[in-house]
């Protein structure tokens, strides 16, 4: 049977038949082929051509907007023979690799640096860098792992919006159900981030809403609750195309449209 057919017949087999050319845990063959791309097998004798003092490095807890963290791993070439590291792959784009293409004699030590950069990469650290030698193209000899915790280093993350020091929750109050008896208010959890005291204010309210903060001065590195109330007694007049409307929040050093607050009523 020549090459074209054979390929043509194996086709075949496994697109119609792929219950067959699975594993017995179920898993594909195609997916056991992806993953020797992204964790290859060993070279059964790697052990016996470099011996680093260590395979796993373990980076700690590391803030996400640190400098890139390098780590250097210190082997020896105990083969026997000269061998040259031809690359190095990493699973992971936050790591890089650096290494010497030098041809290493019997009994040379030198080292392999990993660089781990850890931006916008919040959670568990587990990487890897493979290390490819002129004994095999195929198949690595060493598998060295970085594992470790990037931890965010914004401690006002939970309030994303940001104007200048001050922090908020959210940008936007919904009033739902109003009606002319009842004078409710809506809270915005808020925070001083700067290193002075806060007292706010609002601008461009109308005359149906109030707004004041509890407490009434925000010092330095604590929360506080924007609170905005409005009257249902002064609505009767008023009609519903206009009860949206969007104030200024006052006391912060932020550009106009990051201060700016929405507030939509509803009526009953």
């Amino acid at each position: 049977m020549n090459r074209k057919r054979r390929y043509c017949w194996l086709y075949w087999l496994i697109a119609f038949s792929p219950a067959h050319y699975m594993g017995a845990q179920g898993v594909g063959y195609q997916s056991v082929a992806v993953d020797s791309l992204v964790n290859p097998p060993l070279l059964e004798e790697g052990g016996q051509v470099f011996c680093f003092d260590s395979l796993h490095m373990h980076i700690g807890n590391i803030p996400d907007t640190d400098a890139p963290r390098v780590c250097t791993f210190p082997f020896r070439n105990i083969s026997g023979r000269e061998v040259r590291i031809t690359k190095i792959s990493t699973s992971c784009g936050c790591t890089a690799a650096a290494f010497s293409s030098e041809t290493l004699v019997p009994g040379t030590e030198s080292t392999v640096t990993l660089v781990y950069d850890p931006k916008n990469r919040i959670g568990t650290v587990e990487t890897y860098a493979f290390v490819y030698t002129d004994v095999s193209d195929k198949h690595p000899v060493a598998r060295l792992v970085l594992t470790g915790e990037v931890i965010c280093s914004d401690e006002w993350s939970y309030l994303p919006v940001v104007m200048g020091v001050l922090r908020m929750k959210r940008k936007q109050v919904v009033f739902s159900e109003m009606t002319s008896g009842i004078r409710p208010s809506e809270r915005i959890l808020c925070a001083n981030t700067g290193k002075k005291p806060l007292k706010l204010s609002a601008r461009m309210l109308p005359l149906y809403a109030a707004f004041h903060t509890e407490p009434a001065v925000i010092q330095p590195g604590q929360e506080a609750d924007v609170v905005i109330t409005v009257d249902g007694s002064k609505l009767s007049d008023i009609p519903d195309s206009r009860l949206q409307f969007n104030f200024l929040v006052e006391g912060v050093d932020a550009p106009v449209t990051d201060r700016l607050v929405k507030v939509i009523v509803k009526r009953l």
